[in-house]
């Protein structure tokens, strides 16, 4: 192996494309071979390019999202990380969709089956996304909980402070909720009254406190609501990308923390909810939207149609990736594999087993 500095460094330099899982397994190997590669030829753009595509495509299998040779045995968990990440950065979305779905269902008089079927597969839909959301949250706190008091918490360090901090800034940004649910609950200022007798009321009152809180988050910069202070706008548009930071916080958090035995082997059956789900919504609202749902112009987002646009695709994307991503970790079996490095250069290839 040559010692010349410069190719030490140009090689670790480019050893980064790669995930930390697949350098802290193959990163001296990687760096022996590209030095020897630079001691032949010290300059090669090909070489250059064909590293960053393979270090990227083994970024897309860490997250989950392609086979992973590298750590099968943490595919499923990869998959429930990166599905769970992606239906944070949606679900505030999703919950604006319901909420104005079942508002213009419970305000008509005549109820075609069609939008009845499909507002009630929504509202099916949504509660038991939410309830599997809250309980991966659930599981993975206590476990972290645990393994920190156990005294094996330091790569869980981080996570759970970008948890932390992004979960404060939401709760401030709800923090309204308790004062619409006191409205709706004591029938105050002409609301209608919140009784368990009348789940339907129940049901309609609980998408119209939704609708009050996610139109904020959803339409930026006080579209279609009454001016706001800046301060509050700022707020209410980094919703979305608290969601997001939130959703990544736990999904580290998936990866790292010591799983009970249940909770383990809930991982894939988690994953598959995820993913049923979110497909289940999207098919179910753009059903909704085909039958007579919306009325005039509602149709994907009154306040901004392009952006109803971008959010339905991204609501499309999420449940094909979590699909994929749960299909690739059923298919994984760790006892089947070969663990196998390939680096391919502009010459041919080279390969580790």
């Amino acid at each position: 192996m040559s010692t010349n500095p410069d190719f030490i460094r140009r090689a670790r330099r480019l050893l980064r494309w790669y995930p930390p899982a697949w350098r802290e397994r193959y990163g001296e190997e990687f760096v022996d071979h590209l030095e020897r590669e630079f001691a032949d030829r010290p300059v090669d753009w090909g070489r250059s390019i064909n590293v960053a595509r393979k270090g990227l495509a083994a970024r897309v299998g860490d997250l989950g999202l392609a086979e992973s040779g590298v750590n099968p045995n943490g595919q499923a968990r990869a998959a429930l990380g990166t599905s769970f990440a992606l239906t944070a950065l949606m679900v505030v979305v999703m919950l604006d969709l319901w909420s104005r779905a079942m508002a213009a269902w419970s305000s008509r008089t005549y109820h075609p089956i069609p939008v009845n079927i499909t507002t009630g597969i929504l509202t099916a839909a949504m509660a038991l996304l939410l309830l599997a959301l809250i309980a991966v949250v659930i599981v993975v706190v206590l476990s972290a909980a645990c393994q920190i008091l156990r005294g094996r918490g330091r790569s869980l360090l981080g996570p759970s402070l970008l948890a932390l901090v992004s979960g404060g800034f939401l709760l401030y940004a709800a923090r309204l909720l308790p004062r619409l649910l006191s409205i709706y609950i004591h029938g105050a200022h002409g609301f209608p009254g919140t009784r368990l007798s009348d789940p339907g009321q129940v049901i309609a009152n609980l998408a119209s406190i939704t609708w009050d809180l996610t139109l904020r988050w959803v339409a930026p910069w006080n579209q279609g609501i009454p001016p706001l202070s800046t301060t509050q706008t700022i707020v209410d548009d980094s919703v979305l990308l608290a969601m997001f930071a939130f959703g990544i916080a736990v999904a580290l958090l998936i990866r790292r923390v010591e799983l009970p035995p249940v909770g383990a082997r809930l991982v894939f059956p988690a994953v598959t909810a995820i993913g049923a789900l979110t497909g289940l919504f999207f098919i179910a609202y753009m059903a909704w939207s085909a039958f007579g749902g919306p009325s005039n112009f509602e149709y994907f987002f009154p306040e901004s149609r392009w952006l109803g646009v971008v959010y339905l695709m991204l609501l499309g994307l999420v449940p094909l990736l979590a699909v994929r991503s749960a299909l690739l970790a059923r298919r994984t079996d760790p006892g089947d594999r070969r663990i196998h490095l390939e680096i391919v250069d502009s010459r041919g290839a080279s390969s580790f087993d």
